[in-house]
């Protein structure tokens, strides 16, 4: 259901229902004519347990009543009469539309929500700056009638908007954020005392793998570090074998942990001769949010993790395809770059290179000795200013040098070889070559050697 059709329900103030049955006792001839007659067909968008109607029926209305708020209706299959107040009851002018709108009302035929904190709002429309109508209490139930088409940003949060009734006769939008919803084709009132009798932040952090909230920040910019970006990154809960897995650059931890305490709104310590004194507190900012502080060495540290939806796999696939496409701008001339003062760089299968009779250039930019040989990378970009001089930055990092190491080079192609300009450690923040060197070591290499 779109976000146009959801304002086909009108918003009304009606009076607190007070619903009861009557049998015509005594009936003349001339009124049960007039009974026949109807006005329009209801759809029943919200019955009641052990009233005379059930949500998604069709029933032809007899007449309205303005004092009482109640459409007159004939029991399906009776002569007997009913009033049902007109906030539980769509009418439409025939039948045919009334078959229309249950087929647009069934996907929300046993959906129910309710509200998670006091004084959620509902409002006038889909909409956070439009009018209150009413405010939930804790708890408190509703029928949800329909939903947005999209989830939308409100601050920090994203969902839905559910077009909602309550049970004294109120009809608006509320954002899905504190509004779990649920299907049940029993008692609707019996199932939230049950949700609400579990703690879903706490099977939240239980059930949700964690990642660094870098992760999101990496795809938005579109820039991924490899060395700290991958599925083997992030806070993992282990509720079966009780331990928990920190996974980070620098560090890796599993803890055993014997119980998890609630210490506060949505606080959680996990708790464990492993673990320490302190233990690894949890701030359930969200559902999708949280804040992890724990002690290493002598140091708290505290971290925000988040769930992250999208496939990381994929991600880290389409990260080194990207790396591999720019390799491939050199191969075409040849698989061997050579300087008559620095050696021949041999581009080999695989991403990886040989680097031959560099001579002094490992004692005046290489990190350590090195035997020549180890993987090629473009794990950095040009900031803007440079990309309009430079064709893009390529890193050497020989075998004995970690993960996040390397000699790098701004590169630029001509005809007949590639210019190569050192760029110091550094001089790269965030993955970006922020500046060149006041004095840059420039070295020219040729296609298919000197």
């Amino acid at each position: 259901m779109t976000q146009a059709s959801l304002s086909v329900y009108p918003i009304r103030r009606l009076m607190k229902p007070k619903i009861f049955f009557f049998l015509l006792v005594v009936c003349t001839a001339a009124a049960l004519s007039s009974c026949a007659k109807t006005i329009g067909y209801g759809l029943v968008v919200w019955g009641e347990e052990d009233g005379p109607v059930r949500t998604g029926q069709i029933l032809p209305i007899q007449q309205e009543s303005q004092i009482q708020n109640a459409y007159l209706i004939r029991l399906e299959g009776t002569k007997e009469l009913a009033e049902v107040p007109t906030w539980r009851i769509r009418l439409f002018p025939d039948r045919e539309r009334a078959v229309q709108g249950a087929e647009e009302y069934a996907p929300y035929l046993n959906m129910y929500a309710y509200s998670e904190r006091d004084g959620l709002p509902i409002r006038e429309e889909a909409d956070q700056e439009a009018r209150r109508v009413y405010k939930l209490a804790e708890g408190q139930l509703v029928k949800v009638l329909a939903r947005g088409e999209k989830k939308v940003q409100i601050s920090s949060f994203e969902d839905f908007w559910y077009l909602v009734l309550t049970e004294d006769g109120y009809q608006g939008y509320c954002f899905g954020y504190y509004l779990p919803v649920f299907s049940t084709a029993g008692d609707p009132k019996a199932e939230v005392e049950a949700l609400m009798a579990r703690d879903p932040m706490l099977e939240a952090l239980q059930e949700t793998t964690w990642r660094p909230e870098y992760f999101q920040e990496m795809v938005e910019k579109g820039r991924i570090d490899l060395t700290t970006f991958g599925p083997q990154f992030g806070f993992f809960v282990d509720t079966e074998a009780k331990q928990v897995s920190l996974v980070t650059s620098k560090r890796r931890q599993n803890y055993r942990y014997e119980r998890i305490e609630n210490v506060g709104a949505n606080r959680y310590v996990f708790e464990g001769p492993d673990i320490g004194a302190g233990g690894i507190r949890v701030n359930m900012q969200s559902r999708k949010r949280i804040v992890l502080t724990y002690s290493w060495g002598d140091q708290m540290l505290s971290s925000i993790y988040i769930e992250f939806p999208e496939e990381i796999e994929e991600i880290v696939t389409g990260e080194r395809e990207r790396r591999e496409q720019l390799l491939d701008t050199f191969r075409p001339q040849g698989r061997i770059l050579g300087s008559t003062a620095y050696g021949n760089i041999y581009l080999e299968e695989g991403m990886r290179f040989s680097w031959e009779n560099y001579g002094r250039l490992g004692e005046q930019i290489f990190l350590k000795r090195v035997r020549g040989s180890g993987d090629v990378d473009f794990p950095y970009y040009l900031s803007d200013t440079l990309a309009a001089s430079f064709d893009g930055v390529i890193t050497f990092r020989f075998d004995e040098y970690s993960s996040d190491q390397g000699a790098s080079f701004l590169y630029t192609f001509d005809s007949a070889g590639v210019r190569f300009e050192y760029i110091r450690p550094q001089d790269v923040k965030n993955l970006e070559v922020a500046q060149r060197d006041n004095s840059p070591l420039v070295i020219y290499f040729s296609f298919g050697g000197p």
